[in-house]
């Protein structure tokens, strides 16, 4: 089933054109991963497809069109994770990631709005930092708090605007674990966009590249390829197989 299906995709801001002729689709369980340079309009296709800035062409949510969905419909099917988690002084954890659930909640809570925010806490770990405050938490943490919020939502399509921004390497390695979770627990669709090429070999099926003048889409074995780095990034790179995890990585020419 096709989760996801953009075609045409255009959008300009202050009159610049950001996005022009794109088309692509998510299927049931498939994760994609969009990378590229900064400013070549990865963000804005997040915002463009959650109907956050205008935009020409399709986009449709399981067969139904983007403009036919309530934000209340949507949010009960599709979730995000931004890039900046909001600190809300004073919040607890379990009330951040409860958050998630007002795109279900009716005149009360249900018995079922709190087994999902225990259930999110508990795959995320964060059952024992619950009670704690957001401005009492690492980055790492509170970007588990931002993925558990999203999962508390139920959604079948997740959405991860750069999940590993700001994070050292062992929080980059626990989310990247979690992830992997996530998707073989709960067989959700992911759309991640990412600036680490070499994680989004681990975790993605497909990869969409973002060019300065066109887009490459393919699955990860056959689109990461040297040719299509050096077009798309502009500095010479070789790419292997990294032995501790068999999946494609990248090294960069960098001349100091």
């Amino acid at each position: 089933m096709t989760v996801l299906e953009v075609k045409d995709l255009q959008v300009s801001l202050d009159g610049r054109k950001i996005i022009d002729g794109l088309s692509f689709s998510v299927q049931r369980g498939e994760t994609l991963t969009v990378l590229g340079p900064n400013g070549v309009g990865k963000t804005t296709l997040v915002r463009a497809i959650t109907g956050l800035v205008p935009y020409q062409g399709t986009v449709k949510f399981f067969g139904k069109d983007l403009k036919d969905y309530t934000r209340k419909q949507l949010a009960a099917k599709v979730a995000v994770m931004n890039q900046r988690q909001e600190i809300m002084p004073g919040f607890m954890v379990k009330d951040a990631v409860a958050l998630g659930r007002i795109p279900h909640i009716g005149r009360r809570e249900t018995k079922r709005d709190f087994e999902a925010v225990k259930e999110a806490l508990l795959l995320t770990e964060l059952e024992e930092l619950q009670y704690r405050t957001l401005e009492a938490i690492s980055g790492g943490e509170l970007a588990r708090v931002g993925l558990a919020r999203a999962l508390a939502q139920e959604p079948e399509f997740l959405i991860l605007d750069e999940p590993t921004a700001h994070l050292d390497v062992g929080y980059i390695a626990d989310l990247t674990d979690l992830l992997a979770k996530i998707k073989r627990e709960k067989q959700l669709s992911l759309l991640l966009v990412l600036h680490d090429i070499s994680l989004a070999s681990v975790l993605s099926d497909r990869l969409l590249f973002f060019g300065h003048d066109r887009y490459y889409l393919g699955a990860v074995d056959d689109i990461l390829t040297e040719d299509i780095l050096q077009r798309v990034y502009g500095v010479e790179n070789m790419v292997g197989i990294n032995p501790l995890n068999q999946k494609k990585s990248v090294w960069w020419n960098f001349k100091g």
